[in-house]
């Protein structure tokens, strides 16, 4: 019995994402070059995917900021 038999079936950990467009799990390639949704189809390129995020965070905080000053505690 070869070694690598004795720990059983290796599964190949998939790294997941929220999906730029619906939220919902997306994946993230082996290579780390792509995201894909098989939800809703979205894909991009890695980075433009983490830019893409990374705009929605500023937008996040940007509307809460201003929910914030108009109607403060």
């Amino acid at each position: 019995m070869h070694k690598t038999d004795m720990l059983g079936p290796r599964s190949n950990p998939v790294l997941e994402a929220r999906c730029a467009r619906c939220g919902k799990k997306a994946q993230v390639d082996d290579d780390m070059e792509n995201v894909r949704c098989k939800q809703c189809g979205y894909s991009a390129k890695y980075d433009d995917y983490l830019e893409t995020m990374k705009d929605k965070a500023v937008m996040m905080a940007d509307d809460y900021q201003m929910n914030w000053d108009r109607n403060p505690l």
